[in-house]
């Protein structure tokens, strides 16, 4: 902490950069002698006491290391420090070493200061156990394992941005200095948007195994806080876009380079603040919430001064209708960014006027949420050709017409019907584009155009998907011993027997279902209820099939004597959310690339 005061103060440019690069450097090195203490089940150490156990095996060991509060702020702060040393590897002329120096060594300072003094992992026990405690259960899980280092790549990743844009705000009138900038902000960009779509795809994936409701997203308050950033970064992402290429929206890039930083701020305040209540939140601390919204306002005060004061009013000049769509994209991105801010704070705010509980459901969100989403869906369809053709009329007609034959199929209401014919336009016009400037598969297209194909095809099938999913899914209740066979809809559900088998950490109870559709395919579920032996916990593993159109899940709730309770869920197109994901991480993976290209050519051509 010390290291980095110094660098925030001292003019020597070399040595504040080594200095700088050392402080990173202890940050990374400190966590990974966490890792290291769970890894060699130091239970000396109070964190892998209350977090490990000699039975898990190993990869659960290494992701306890960020499971708690305390070891997922040090993990937190080893990334950042991470970011910030690639970042300035990769871009540090003298003319903005000094602003990016001390920009990035104040919010480093801030979140050590925090980590060392309220946060501290490294808290030692009197006496060394034999054994830990052990980990929840729900978090011995893969998915998880892996979800919070990608996440918080992808939160981290607009430290880039935030400073960028502070520092073309402080030097605005050198324009290759800017372009450099901005290129460098694409980059971080494309890689945050990548990183942020693959940990939150693997967090619904998560919720949908693990949590035993069928399910992969309910608008919980953690879920909208990791939603805030994942929807600023993608209008940020084509703000960079018209920056760039038509040297327009200038104001919007800046502003929301500081507003995505600024909600990552935010959302650890409020998820470790103790003011959100959900699965997700860490134990509360009233010191942690005073010194987390010091550090947000610290930060947030001068960066937001800064544009108040250096906002200039760019020249209006004719726009093409491409560049048009994405203003309108923008505000549009904007006000559903505002929505999901409102339904998480209003919450908190009530309960502090009025003393009482309240929350919001997925109603609201159905209602207030989701039209906007259906309008950036229209929106992305109708913009992303260079006009208004008759082209996109006839697909518009086309889209209505497959919207009214699905009302035939599928029992809609206002916002699905709107919502499937949204989904579809945008996904017909997307084809229909790549098909145009492909030359009917005979040409090239460049990486920009082609992630952009993905981008938006991505999108349209995320939205596609969920809408079918939600209007078409079923969910049956099984009640009853083992041979007992029950007709649901058009499933046939047997439960053929019930066994005890011993894990590596747990003790496990296996129910099997034999499940056979009105084509006679059968299907075998083994849905398990396992004892933890170090945790003494019971928990519900479910069991699922995957097939193309459908997902089978079955959940054993409990068993009294020898009676069965589990529930049956289908599932459909739960495949193609999990695709969708896919397609829109290989879209910015290909930004990433085209980022990286244009770059290294920026350089050579003017350096």
């Amino acid at each position: 902490m010390s290291i980095m005061a110094i660098v925030i103060i001292r003019p020597n440019l070399s040595i504040s950069k080594k200095m700088f690069f050392a402080a990173c450097g202890f940050s990374i090195a400190s966590f990974l002698v966490l890792v290291l203490g769970f890894v060699t089940s130091d239970f000396s150490i109070q964190n892998v006491f209350f977090n490990s156990s000699t039975l898990k095996p190993l990869i659960f060991k290494i992701s306890a290391a960020w499971a708690s509060h305390e070891g997922s702020m040090l993990f937190w702060l080893s990334l950042l420090s991470l970011l910030c040393i690639s970042y300035v590897f990769i871009i540090s002329t003298p003319q903005i070493a000094k602003i990016q120096l001390r920009v990035l060594a104040l919010v480093v300072f801030l979140f050590s200061s925090f980590v060392y003094f309220t946060s501290n992992p490294f808290l030692a026990l009197s006496f060394k156990p034999s054994e830990g405690l052990g980990l929840n259960p729900a978090l011995q899980d893969m998915a998880l394992a892996i979800h919070p280092p990608i996440l918080y790549l992808g939160y981290v990743s607009y430290v880039v941005l935030f400073t960028n844009a502070i520092i073309i705000l402080l030097k605005s009138n050198d324009e290759i200095l800017k372009l450099e900038l901005l290129r460098t902000s694409k980059f971080f960009s494309s890689f945050g948007l990548l990183t942020l779509t693959l940990g939150i795809g693997l967090g619904a994936w998560w919720a949908y195994r693990e949590l035993g409701w069928g399910g992969y997203w309910y608008f919980d308050p953690v879920e909208n806080i990791s939603l805030m950033p994942w929807l600023t970064g993608i209008a940020l992402h084509h703000s960079l876009l018209l920056s760039l290429n038509h040297n327009k929206a200038l104001n919007w890039t800046l502003s929301l380079s500081v507003i995505s930083f600024l909600l990552t701020i935010l959302g650890t305040f409020l998820v470790r603040s103790g003011l959100l209540t959900s699965i997700h939140s860490f134990n509360s601390s009233e010191g942690r919430a005073i010194y987390l919204f010091v550090i947000f306002l610290m930060i947030a005060l001068p960066s937001t001064g800064l544009m108040l004061v250096k906002y200039r009013i760019q020249e209006t000049t004719r726009s093409s209708f491409s560049i048009k769509g994405i203003i309108v994209g923008n505000i549009l991105w904007t006000f559903s960014i505002v929505v999901i801010l409102a339904a998480t704070l209003y919450p908190i705010i009530y309960s502090y006027l009025f003393d009482e509980s309240i929350s919001l459901d997925l109603k609201f969100f159905v209602s207030a949420f989701l039209p906007l989403i259906i309008l950036i869906l229209f929106t992305a369809g109708s913009f992303s050709n260079q006009n208004f053709s008759n082209n996109t009329l006839v697909i518009l007609a086309i889209s209505l017409v497959l919207t009214i034959i699905s009302t035939k199929l599928i029992r809609h209401n206002y916002i699905s019907a709107f919502a499937f014919l949204g989904a579809i336009y945008l996904i017909i016009q997307t084809i229909s584009l790549f098909i145009v400037k492909s030359n009917f598969f005979r040409q090239k297209l460049s990486l920009s155009f082609s992630s952009m194909i993905l981008g938006h095809l991505g999108f349209g099938m995320l939205a596609l998907s969920i809408t079918l999913n939600c209007l078409l899914q079923k969910e049956f209740e099984f009640t009853g011993p083992v041979d007992t066979s029950k007709i649901y809809d058009r499933f046939e559900i047997g439960l053929k027997s019930i066994r005890l088998a011993d894990g590596p950490n747990y003790y496990r109870q296996i129910t099997e279902f034999w499940i056979t559709d009105n084509d006679k395919k059968l299907t075998i579920l083994k849905p398990e209820n396992r004892y933890y032996k170090i945790e003494k916990t019971l928990s519900q593993e479910s069991d699922i099939f995957s097939y193309l159109t459908h997902d089978l899940y079955a959940v054993m709730n409990r068993i009294d004597d020898n009676i069965v309770h589990a529930r049956i869920y289908y599932r459909p197109f739960i495949s193609f959310i999990w695709l969708s994901i896919c397609v829109m991480v290989t879209s910015f993976g290909l930004s990433l690339l085209c980022a990286l290209n244009r770059s290294r050519k920026f350089k050579n051509t003017v350096f």
